[in-house]
């Protein structure tokens, strides 16, 4: 059984060839025979009744510079491709909402991992809320004086974006410091009307966080990313080191407990943050680190992914 297989993407020659998940998926299609594409999302449209991408076939390899090859590219109705990949890095803007809302429209005929709907229904810092014995003291939302409040009952608070990715706009302060209020009001404007995040900082980051990958509802595999020296986040776009992880018995609690949301809203794989044993995101837009994964473990996390995306297409 030869797909069509669609990527929503950033542009495929800005990522970083020895770590991008995506390719991977699309190397993995690639080798079985099936026809890959990707497109940017805002070559996504919708225009007499049909929802249309403006897309370019092509042919993928892990070859350093040389590791795609267009074969054509051009407007394809979304309904012909057999499946389509939501896989655009954040920020979750309206942009990324209205997406969703494109692909809704396609998804009764062609199979859009992760779901449209799903994607739209769980962002990525705030679902975790549905878990408050899970995570780490928070607070969500815009009011000065309740998050002055809020930071008095805590040594240490991060103050995180709503929607953000990678650790962009993340930082760490105390109520008593004296450019706190000025530290939450710079943030406030810079999200807009969205709410912002405050937590209790876990001391145990200094060892890292971990990303728990889940594939249909099942752990998959661990990476622990390591912050660089003088830095509390771990991410890799601050400067963050991945490393070897190993499932635990609280990873596998976390997962559990998260799984039953992930089914409910069709979301296929995603990637659970956690730190010190405190889920801090629920990853489902552009889950990363797969493969890293395979070189630390040989858990071929994008053969497995590919191999229940062609058992969903043959089940629909």
């Amino acid at each position: 059984m030869t797909l069509r297989i669609a990527v929503q993407m950033d542009p495929i020659d800005t990522i970083v060839v020895d770590r991008d998940t995506s390719l991977a998926f699309m190397v993995e299609a690639h080798k079985r025979g099936h026809e890959t594409f990707w497109y940017h999302p805002s070559d996504l449209w919708w225009e007499s009744g049909k929802v249309v991408a403006h897309a370019h076939r092509v042919d993928v390899t892990r070859n350093g510079d040389e590791f795609y090859r267009t074969l054509s590219s051009g407007p394809v109705e979304a309904s012909a491709f057999d499946a389509i990949l939501i896989r655009q890095d954040p920020p979750f803007d309206m942009g990324y909402v209205s997406n969703t809302y494109l692909l809704e429209l396609v998804a009764g005929k062609t199979l859009v991992l992760n779901n449209p709907t799903g994607v739209r229904d769980i962002p990525e810092k705030l679902s975790t809320l549905r878990y408050p014995h899970l995570v780490a003291d928070t607070f969500v939302g815009r009011n000065i004086d309740a998050i002055v409040a809020f930071a008095k009952k805590h040594d240490q608070v991060v103050l995180k974006p709503s929607f953000f990715a990678g650790g962009e706009g993340v930082s760490k302060g105390r109520a008593g410091d004296p450019d706190f209020v000025t530290k939450i009001n710079a943030m406030l404007m810079e999200v807009g009307n969205e709410p912002i995040i405050v937590q209790a900082f876990i001391p145990g980051v200094k060892d890292g966080d971990k990303r728990v990958f889940v594939l249909d509802g099942l752990p998959l595999g661990v990476v622990r990313r390591m912050p660089k020296a003088g830095e509390f986040r771990a991410n890799l776009h601050v400067g963050g080191v991945a490393e070897e992880g190993a499932l635990d018995a609280r990873d596998r609690e976390i997962v559990a407990a998260v799984a039953p949301l992930l089914a409910e809203k069709g979301i296929l794989f995603a990637g659970l943050d956690v730190i010190d044993g405190r889920l801090t995101e629920i990853n489902v837009t552009s889950p990363t680190l797969l493969q890293e994964l395979k070189r630390f473990s040989n858990i071929d996390g994008a053969k497995l992914f590919i191999d229940a995306l062609e058992r969903r297409v043959a089940a629909r």
